[in-house]
């Protein structure tokens, strides 16, 4: 399996996902554009990269079925939205390379909706959110990241329904509220140990993250600077290996 082909394997497993419920649509084809799956491929194309994605970037969910439409129109990225503005800074600064990063959801479907935030609707179908797991079990066994980054709350939240090292201290959003408790080594999902960072959804993270600490050898860090150093922790002393 090489780095294009992995998009199209996950994305012919997502009928596990099946059936969608009341106000989720099922996405019909991956657009060939830099975004996050299943609505985009989940790569960074603006380099035709050849390297294999060892880092799986978790957002909640992809968008609305008009985001969707829009982008299957136009044919145009993600990568100047705001989202991936502050994403990119945020890679930028720890010196990380977007073409190693897997981009995706912890939710399939598309919100059939107005509103591209707030409770995903399916997350009130409880036999949809086991097929969600089930499903992101299986986008971590196909890929075997050396990093798991979630995004936002939900995304850490349902990350950690799949590890016992997890379950307690990020359930609640505590991965993100809870001082020095982003960065987790070794949890073990299906298995196997992952390193696992959540970080804030990058859409509200001016407002959030402020909230953050986090402590290593060379010091105590707080807000952004606190994201940046678990972010360099996680990915420089794991990529390197």
């Amino acid at each position: 399996m090489n780095r294009y082909q992995l998009s199209q394997i996950l994305f012919e497993q997502t009928k596990i996902i099946e059936p969608y419920p009341d106000k989720v649509k099922p996405v019909a084809e991956m657009v060939n554009v830099t975004a996050f799956f299943p609505g985009g491929k989940g790569l960074w194309l603006e380099d035709n990269s050849n390297i294999f994605p060892d880092i799986l970037v978790l957002g909640h969910d992809f968008s609305t079925v008009d985001y969707y439409n829009k982008m299957l129109e136009t044919g145009q990225s993600e990568i100047n939205s705001s989202t991936w503005r502050a994403m990119r800074k945020l890679f930028n600064d720890t010196d990380s390379d977007l073409n190693r990063c897997f981009f995706s959801n912890v939710y399939m479907g598309l919100r059939d909706a107005d509103k591209m935030t707030g409770v995903f609707p399916g997350s009130r179908d409880k036999e949809f959110v086991k097929r969600n797991l089930e499903f992101l079990k299986t986008q971590i066994s196909t890929m075997n990241p050396k990093v798991i980054i979630t995004l936002g709350k939900p995304a850490s939240i349902n990350l950690s329904l799949l590890s016992a090292q997890l379950i307690d201290e990020w359930s609640k959003g505590k991965a993100l509220s809870n001082p020095n408790n982003g960065l987790k080594r070794n949890a073990i999902i299906d298995g196997l140990s992952y390193v696992c960072v959540a970080l804030e959804h990058p859409s509200m993270r001016n407002q959030n993250v402020k909230r953050r600490r986090y402590e290593n050898e060379f010091g105590v860090y707080t807000g952004n600077e606190a994201e940046i150093e678990m972010l360099k922790d996680a990915l420089c002393k794991e990529l390197t290996r």
